[in-house]
């Protein structure tokens, strides 16, 4: 950011003029088709999925955890609410706000 200067928006690229963005995918933007091949390969592996602060209500995302269970993995939902998730494929709920429950796990799995 201190690099690219805010008082024009967008923020465009020096070199090719495209749009400066984070790397995230916006409400309304498609995955792109690398990240979805990729995601849906480490799904359809995982043993454990970690759901965090999410409510399960936008496509194709939301489509992902169901593969996950489908395949056999148990699904962790962290959350400060229960989602769409919670009551149909959720396996262990914690509640609370993402940063202390994940600090929290990552003392206890380090004993």
């Amino acid at each position: 950011m201190k690099e690219v200067g805010l008082d024009k928006l967008p923020p465009k690229c020096k070199d090719c003029g495209g749009v400066l963005k984070p790397d995230f995918v916006f409400f309304g933007e498609p995955i792109p088709e690398h990240v979805a091949i990729e995601s849906y390969r480490e799904t359809e592996m995982s043993d454990v999925f970690i759901l965090i602060g999410t409510t399960g209500e936008i496509m194709p995302a939301s489509g992902i955890p169901f593969i996950a269970k489908s395949n056999g993995a148990k699904i962790v939902e962290i959350n400060i609410e229960k989602s769409n998730y919670t009551s149909q494929i959720t396996d262990v709920f914690l509640k609370g706000k993402a940063t202390l429950i994940m600090d929290n796990l990552v003392k206890v799995l380090r004993g």
